[in-house]
């Protein structure tokens, strides 16, 4: 998947770098505001409409998902709706590693969600990465995970 196709991040109008070099040039953010409020990200619902997609795509409901990760019946449902504020990094893994979702798709979802993104010098996340990679079982990246004397990501 190309990172730019279908990706909320470039629907606007100056790029991140713009916008950093910007802050600086207002006394107030209630002045940058007034400029910039159409380039601000609403996080919550960026990461509602970007996993509502991905479930779309693989034909997957969110309650399924929650069952499959261990989470309550609506727990991914809430995550669609806007509903969840803040889910956990570990859930979203599990979430796109037993929907198959790419690296490239569960990279956006984390930068959607304000978590960190996988990082290729950290073990753990390189686990991940790799079962993302390989298009592992959610079981299976746990057993690696709890092998290697990490937190599995299902029943986070």
């Amino acid at each position: 998947m190309n990172l730019h196709e279908g990706n909320l991040f470039f629907k606007h109008k100056h790029t991140t770098i713009d916008i950093e070099r910007m802050i600086d040039h207002f006394d107030s953010f209630d002045e940058f505001e007034k400029c910039f409020s159409d380039e601000l990200m609403n996080e919550n619902l960026l990461l509602a409409e970007f996993l509502y997609k991905l479930l779309n795509e693989k034909g997957i409901s969110p309650s399924k998902v929650s069952e499959m990760i261990g989470a309550s019946p609506s727990y991914v449902r809430k995550i669609v709706n806007g509903d969840k504020l803040n889910p956990t990094r570990d859930i979203l893994l599990a979430i796109c590693v037993y929907i198959g979702a790419y690296v490239e798709q569960t990279q956006i979802l984390l930068r959607y969600a304000g978590k960190a993104p996988l990082y290729a010098r950290r073990k753990r996340d390189v686990i991940i990465w790799y079962a993302l990679k390989k298009n592992m079982r959610l079981a299976d990246v746990d057993e690696i995970l709890i092998d290697k004397g990490f937190k599995e990501l299902s029943k986070a």
